[in-house]
């Protein structure tokens, strides 16, 4: 299940229909705070796409740090037309994307970190005592 954080009512639906489109569900918020309600009630979100740049007290960069040190390996995707994040700068499940974007390479992105997610969640080392 994605979530797509995007004030952007249009915009939004493009991404939805782009999700479904390559099997996924979506969740859908308008802004930082619905996400947050969203993410707090639900346990099947396997990434969070969002917009930096949101009206209100929360936007997508804040909203960003603040599912990072609630839910470490929740991946994040970033978008903006306006301002543009260095991927070098970003922590290692996070990915920025140039709007406007292309659907396809942005589910290829959405694929490879969900999948990576999973196979780090497989490959980790079960100790016994």
């Amino acid at each position: 299940m994605i979530l797509i954080v995007e004030e952007n009512r249009i915009l939004r639906a493009e991404a939805v229909v782009a999700c479904k489109g390559s099997c996924y569900g979506t969740a859908e918020a308008a802004n930082g705070a619905h996400a947050l309600e969203i993410l707090e009630k639900r346990g099947d979100i396997s990434l969070v796409f969002t917009s930096v740049n949101m009206k209100g007290p929360i936007d997508g960069v804040q909203l960003a740090v603040r599912i990072h040190a609630r839910w470490p390996k929740l991946p994040i995707v970033m978008t903006s037309g306006v301002v543009n994040l260095r991927q070098s700068l970003l922590p290692h499940r996070f990915r920025f994307v140039r709007k406007p974007y292309a659907t396809k390479p942005l589910m290829t992105c959405f694929k490879l970190l969900i999948e990576s997610e999973h196979r780090e969640e497989v490959s980790s080392p079960q100790w016994s005592s």
